[in-house]
């Protein structure tokens, strides 16, 4: 979704309120403008808007984007952990607006709502009132309150909620699936996501919960139907269809090579843990250097799970059944194996960890969480490095190595 410093949308609101007065509100033309995905991250998922247009000598053409925030806000990256993201409603002049997404090369298409000028006059008045300074910004929620879902209740609440959508045949995809198909080209944004997320994200989503994605929403109001009675004949919600810009070849992001994927880098560090793990076992002592780097990392990784299951207000964190391998307690591990009147406490530690991964990983198609598959050599880690070091301290204690 389009990121970018918000105009001042109360100016913007003043200027298309003098142009309605003087050149009269009987043609406004509103629309929603559904942006194709681009090359970054935050692009990934495309964009929606709402156009209010009124042609002719006076006339206007503004864009109300419910997707603009200042990302050089105080506490920034602090709020969007937690989940405390403020996104506003900005108004863009069209031109302007339609210029940012020919130059990234992502398709724009243009469904004009079959509104009574009555309808129209009463969604433009209510985006009137929403751009004002005291209620333009919300907080934002990637799955829930989004660039999608703001223009489409606005437009729902316009009609009295008589929209009326044909939902699919068959059973809709979780939330993770749809982010997946989203982001299948950055396997990393997917492996950051499957670890942050919890078990909330694999459920079937509702048609209507599906409409978080810009595209979906598209291909709902194509279909959708304004009912304004039980017994009124139902009207299409969208009057006409206009691809607006259509590049050669639209801007997709690059494929990722398998020698740079998470999964990749995964068995990689397995790899390397092995062989460390088999130097440990025949020389009969534990590398502590290399451990206490190891757990440190895995201790970090946890923290963050930690913060996002019990800290962050951010959807679906809670629960997230990875806390099961990748927890703050690696930190006291990392501390723990440099004092020798910890030893004890470190091997249990290491044997409970041992019996309980391999249990996790023996239960891993039954948890009700989809894993990343780059987890599995994640956690086989920790196996081997707690089976290394019950080994050595066996082998320690019944006198057959020096320590």
């Amino acid at each position: 979704m389009k990121i970018r410093l918000f105009v001042a949308a109360i100016v913007a609101a003043w200027w298309v309120g003098v142009s309605a007065q003087v050149s009269g509100r009987d043609s406004l033309q509103v629309s929603l403008l559904t942006c194709g995905p681009g090359t970054e991250v935050y692009e990934l998922f495309g964009h929606s808007a709402l156009r209010v247009r009124q042609p002719g000598p006076g006339g206007f053409d503004y864009v109300f984007n419910y997707g603009m925030f200042n990302f050089n806000a105080p506490a920034f990256v602090w709020r969007f952990t937690k989940g405390e993201t403020d996104y506003c409603l900005g108004v863009n002049d069209f031109r302007d607006f339609l210029f940012n997404y020919v130059m990234r090369e992502s398709r724009v298409d243009e469904q004009v709502l079959n509104l009574t000028p009555e309808q129209s006059e009463a969604l433009f008045a209510a985006l009137l009132e929403n751009a004002r300074p005291e209620n333009r910004v919300y907080r934002y929620n990637f799955l829930f309150d989004n660039c999608a879902t703001r223009p489409r209740n606005m437009v729902e609440a316009t009609l009295d909620n008589r929209v009326r959508y044909r939902e699919p045949e068959g059973v809709l995809p979780t939330f993770r699936e749809e982010i997946d198909r989203y982001a299948e080209r950055c396997p990393w944004l997917i492996f950051g996501i499957d670890l942050a997320l919890g078990s909330g994200l694999d459920r079937p989503m509702t048609y209507r919960e599906q409409m978080f994605g810009p595209e979906v929403l598209k291909e709902a109001f194509a279909r959708a139907e304004i009912q304004l009675s039980p017994d009124s004949a139902a009207v299409p919600l969208v009057s006409r269809t206009e691809v607006l810009y259509d590049p050669e070849t639209p801007a997709l992001p690059g494929i990722t090579p398998f020698y740079l994927t998470p999964l990749f880098f995964a068995w990689l560090l397995l790899a390397v843990v092995a062989g460390v793990s088999v130097y440990d076992i025949r020389r009969g002592r534990c590398s502590r250097v290399f451990d206490t780097v190891l757990f440190t990392l895995y201790g970090l990784g946890g923290v963050i799970i930690f913060f996002l299951v019990f800290v962050s207000v951010h959807p679906a964190t809670s629960p997230n059944y990875s806390a099961f391998w990748l927890h703050p307690l690696w930190l006291l591990v990392a501390l723990f194996i440099w004092f020798k009147s910890l030893k004890k406490i470190v091997r249990y530690y290491h044997f409970a960890n041992f019996a309980g991964l391999l249990i996790f990983l023996l239960l891993w198609h039954w948890i009700p969480q989809q894993f990343n598959t780059a987890f599995i050599p994640l956690v086989l880690v920790l196996i081997l490095r707690s089976f290394t070091a019950l080994w050595v301290g066996r082998r320690e204690k019944s006198g057959t190595e020096q320590v």
